[in-house]
């Protein structure tokens, strides 16, 4: 689990450590809402829940930071990164199995909460398959400023094993 898990932080911090600041707060629409600082503020605020959470037994993945320096920043977004890489070697020795209360709003509709049983290696799995998810968006933000991403980012592992295997 830990290897996965420092895969996604090894992959923000790339991606972070390339882009000008300019990009990084630039909105690409009508084509995508928010910025890759948006987005990646938006993934770090889930891994942030979940280190929140894991000391309660709650996690609380309604909790952001927006408009935080995070958004702004990439060097604070990586330093945000370290931060989270360090807990990641830490609570990846725990018991994957420990278990956990989500707390998630589950309508657009109005304000619904839901809150259910989780465990570790779970939440583990969800914030690193969120990750890529908007890695992927800000992949597509990339090319539409016409630059590149590092190889396999926003790609997701199934995908990646698929492509090795058509090779």
């Amino acid at each position: 689990m830990l290897d996965s898990q420092l895969e996604i932080v090894q992959q923000a911090k790339h991606f972070l450590s390339e882009i000008h600041s300019d990009d990084y707060t630039q909105a690409v629409k009508p084509h995508l809402s928010g910025s890759a600082g948006a987005h990646m503020r938006h993934v770090l605020d889930h891994y942030l829940a979940l280190m929140a959470g894991i000391e309660l037994g709650v996690v609380d993945y309604n909790k952001r930071n927006r408009y935080s320096e995070i958004e702004t920043c990439p060097q604070t977004a990586i330093q945000t990164w370290e931060k989270v890489e360090a807990w990641l070697t830490q609570v990846c020795s725990m018991p994957m199995d420990t278990q956990l209360d989500v707390i998630s709003e589950t309508c657009v509709m109005k304000t619904q909460y839901a809150q259910v049983p989780s465990t570790l290696a779970r939440e583990l799995v969800f914030v690193s398959s969120h990750a890529i998810h908007h890695f992927s968006l800000m992949a597509v933000m990339r090319s539409l400023q016409g630059k590149s991403t590092p190889e396999y980012f926003g790609i997701a592992p199934a995908t990646a094993t698929f492509m090795r295997q058509q090779a």
